[in-house]
């Protein structure tokens, strides 16, 4: 649009010469004229074969229609004063708006899962009627609907007919109907790539069956993984529409990429991506444009041109989502676009699906930006309202992985159990998490959702452990033998944790030879030695009747070598120092102390204004208020040592024995050069709702290179987009600290997947993140204690740990020890072979099962490093993969059974 000012003593008039083209007209072009004068104006505007003339009173505002372009000569006259000026009218932007109608899948918030699921089947049954009442409208204002998730087209599947089954997949397929490619909209930083892999099952199917699944939805969820985008890529996904929520996520104040642009990946492909512009409206925006009357839809339609202008987009095509939580189909945009397109030439208005979309816009985007690098999430700190579900999700995909591997080597009969196990497991790990009612105040519907919600990682917790006993009967027989496994493609010389209720408890090898271990707190911690990729060992269990050891509390700081370490503890149970006997350094940075935890007391409780979100401005712009940091209950404790040949495990509790709310302990495995800082929350204690508990791990690194695991890549902490959440870091399993010495940590989390550097800032807000050694970790937030708590654990206690390792192991290979724990069980002994399979990998590739697009079983591969890496499968058989690669190797599995 062309705007002319005219500001002078009397005469402050302005022209804007809009890019609306009322069609078959002489004089297309619609003009608005602002008087901001104090005075009555005359305006004369000449073109050729036109002259015009307006009387406009003061704080007025007219129109008239002028010719698209030319030479324009204006004159403005007002209290004895007269302006002239002439200008060369350059034609109107061309545009095209295309309105994306879809319901944005939201587990609770609105209701119940189950009545979303409901509601999901309803809408595409409402949306077929639409399409059929809207053909006698023209192809351009036709009823479109976009199946926002392959989740909310599987609820349609289980509800409708098989007539209404092959109706939606045929308006797929015409390209009327669209579909999203992805699941659900998951934390896609906080969620592993296997699962991940397994969440697209759906959109391969659907592939199989003939339709296109190019696009996918990410919507509300401000966070994203490359290695997400690499399985879409995958299956054949070009386009991301994503809608950012920037509520508590200012990703609009923070970045600097514009829409659109592509998205470079590791491994070498790229996505188109589209970002919805208005910060607080989202997805919800074309209800701005079409939910009253014409009138309003061109008050919208200037604006966004006005906004268009004002950024310099260039593309003439434009995206409008319309879209409310749980919301269904509205028909009003049909008969409002025919109305619009009646009266306009310019700007056209049509419906759209989103590979339609995006099939229009990719003409234009030769020259596009690239962005590369994680989305770290701004949401995924929601999980610290659910910390016990959170750690129980870990340990579901873990089951899930070993279930997994176990299928492939047998008959693979339970495909169908472990897949279903996967698809609750990904339903619980997207950005509703436990399924929580916002809308409601109904104590009773508040009940049944957070139970249905969180009931899904439950479920698949129950399922896993069945699917998994009875595998490893079928594959190992049952018996009194202690059998670990290693789930994992590389060698593995880690120690082995089994759940166990019997103190007395003692493992031994097949030649008698006892086995290091030490029992302690419920766990049987020991040594199984060096194993193989996918190699099991069985040892013979007794009981061997030992002294009592004595479990009185000793009190005051304290001191205690190991073969690893010197190390000193204050009496609030923190480590003051360890000195690393392989190099003689200091691993704590000094007059520090680790161990220590930490309170973010915050002002606003970000969950208290979700109803009137859109009025709360510092949570959408990055200004709130920062939270006071405080020491978190730090009382005085006592400590007791247990040790055996396997390492010490010395333990601290407050000494008032009428307030114990912790129990910090500290694991030191003989030979290993780790201390495992392990700390249970027995209650919770002077927590508020809006407030956050860290751990503080200040490491003796200035600032050091920082890396982590995240979905199916290691990277670096400064390879962000522009606009990630910067207040913490999101983290799969380990992240690695190295100072410019050259000397490395290797730090582990169990229970934990965010990380705070330099100082603890929830909702801070930050540009970047510090490379720094002074880390806190994030362990829950109050808001567990609120109306969306989880009625399954609540006030069982809450268990973290943190690990910290000297070894020389890459980071992919100890993230893989974190995430994929020696797994440990009663058996028999029915297999002969050590190896369950000749599949091993290189280091940094990780190996998982299932089946392939082509429903065979296969083995698929993921290089993490950037490396090039290797698969053997046996027989002088091996594959190569490129960096950041991702392979499936379908074949007969050997030493299958």
């Amino acid at each position: 649009m062309i705007v002319v000012k005219i500001d002078e003593a009397f005469i402050r008039t302005e022209l804007v010469f809009t890019d609306l083209l009322k069609r078959s007209e002489a004089f297309p072009r619609l003009t608005l004229i602002h008087n901001h004068s104090e005075e009555t104006c005359e305006v004369f505007l000449s073109q050729v074969g036109s002259n015009e003339r307006l009387t406009i009173p003061p704080g007025e505002t007219s129109e008239l229609f002028v010719c698209e372009s030319g030479k324009t000569k204006v004159t403005v006259t007002s209290c004895g004063q007269r302006v002239e000026k002439t200008i060369e009218l350059d034609p109107p932007r061309r545009i095209e708006f295309n309105l994306l109608m879809f319901s944005h899948v939201d587990l609770g918030y609105t209701t119940t899962i189950s009545e979303v699921e409901k509601l999901q089947a309803r809408y595409s049954s409402t949306a077929i009627d639409y399409y059929r009442e809207s053909l006698e409208f023209p192809e351009e204002s036709r009823f479109r609907w976009n199946i926002e998730t392959t989740w909310a087209l599987s609820c349609f599947d289980k509800k409708s007919s098989p007539s209404e089954r092959e109706k939606i997949r045929d308006l797929l397929k015409s390209g009327e109907f669209g579909i999203g490619a992805l699941y659900l909209h998951h934390y896609a930083d906080r969620t592993e790539f296997e699962e991940l892999f397994h969440s697209l099952r759906k959109a391969r199917s659907l592939k199989a069956e003939g339709i296109e699944v190019r696009s996918a939805f990410l919507s509300d969820v401000p966070g994203m993984s490359t290695g997400l985008l690499e399985l879409l890529v995958n299956i054949g996904v070009e386009n991301l529409f994503m809608s950012i929520n920037n509520f508590v996520a200012p990703f609009k104040e923070f970045t600097n990429l514009r829409t659109p642009f592509f998205w470079r990946l590791p491994g070498g492909g790229r996505v188109l991506v589209w970002i919805t512009d208005d910060p607080k409206w989202a997805y919800i925006e074309g209800y701005r444009f079409f939910e009253s009357d014409l009138a309003n839809l061109r008050r919208e339609i200037l604006a966004k041109l006005t906004e268009l202008d004002g950024r310099n987009y260039g593309p003439p095509v434009y995206a409008i989502p319309m879209a409310i939580d749980n919301r269904e189909p509205v028909f009003t945009p049909v008969k409002m676009i025919e109305e619009w397109n009646l009266t306009w030439s310019n700007p056209r208005i049509t419906t759209a699906t989103i590979n339609g979309f995006f099939d229009r816009l990719r003409p234009f985007c030769a020259d596009l930006e690239e962005a590369e690098g994680e989305f770290n999430g701004w949401w995924t700190s929601n999980i610290l309202a659910y910390p016990r579900e959170n750690s129980l999700s870990s340990k579901v995909f873990s089951r899930l992985h070993e279930a997994s591997l176990l299928n492939y080597i047998s008959d693979g009969e339970c495909l169908e159990e472990i897949e279903s196990n996967f698809e609750k497991l990904s339903g619980f790990d997207e950005h509703s998490g436990g399924g929580g009612l916002y809308l409601s105040n109904d104590p009773e519907k508040i009940l049944e959702a957070v139970s249905q919600g969180f009931g899904w990682v439950f479920q698949a917790s129950r399922g896993a452990d069945d699917t998994l006993k009875a595998l490893r009967e079928r594959v190992f027989g049952s018996g009194e033998l202690i059998t670990v496994l290693n789930p994992t493609g590389h060698t593995r010389n880690d120690f082995c944790v089994m759940g166990c209720d019997d103190p007395d408890l003692r493992l031994f090898k097949g030649d008698g030879t006892e086995v290091p271990s030490l029992f302690y707190d419920g766990n049987l911690y020991f040594d199984p030695g060096k194993l193989v990729a996918f190699e099991h060992r069985s040892f013979l269990a007794e009981r061997v009747s030992k002294e009592i050891p004595d479990t009185s509390l000793s009190e005051g700081d304290f001191e205690i070598s190991t073969p690893d370490f010197d190390l000193s503890f204050n009496d609030r149970g923190e480590l003051v120092s360890a000195v690393s006997k392989k190099d003689n350094t200091e691993i704590v940075s000094p007059g520090s102390s680790a161990g220590k935890m930490k309170i973010v007391r915050q002002p606003v409780n970000p969950a208290g204004n979700l109803v009137d979100a859109v009025n709360h401005e510092e949570l959408y712009t990055g200004k709130v208020p920062a939270g006071l940091i405080e020491d978190y209950l730090s009382l005085k404790c006592g400590h007791r040592v247990f040790e055996s040949s396997w390492g010490v495990a010395v333990e601290f509790e407050p000494i008032d024995k009428y307030c114990r709310p912790f129990k910090k302990t500290y694991l030191l495995p003989a030979g290993r050069g780790e201390i495992i800082l392990k700390v249970r929350f027995n209650y919770i204690y002077g927590v508020g709702p809006s407030d956050f508990v860290f751990l503080e791990i200040p490491l003796n690194a200035e600032n050091p290179e920082v890396c982590y695991s995240s979905p199916g890549r290691i990277t670096r902490l400064e390879e962000l987009i522009s606009g990630s959440g910067a207040d913490a870091l999101t983290v799969l399993g380990a992240l690695r600290i190295e100072d410019s010495d050259g000397r490395s940590f290797n730090i582990g989390m169990e229970g934990v997947n965010l990380v705070d550097f330099e100082s603890p800032s929830p909702l801070g807000f930050r540009r970047f993140l510090a490379n720094s050694g002074r880390l806190y970790f994030r362990l829950f937030s109050g808001n567990l204690q609120n109306r969306f708590a989880s009625p399954y654990l609540n006030g069982e206690p809450l268990n973290f740990a943190v690990r910290l390792s000297g070894r020389s192991l890459e980071l992919c290979e100890y993230s893989s020890i974190v995430r994929h724990p020696l797994s440990a069980f009663k058996s028999g002994a029915k297999t002969t072979s050590a190896r369950l399979t000749e599949i091993r990998a290189s280091e940094h590739v990780e190996l998982f099962f299932g089946n392939d697009s082509s429903n065979n079983a296969a083995v698929f591969a993921k290089e993490v490093s950037g490396k090039r890496g290797h698969i053997f499968t046996g027989e002088g058989k091996g594959y190569t993969l490129e960096p950041f690669g991702f392979i499936s190797i379908s074949e007969q599995p050997e030493g299958s059974i």
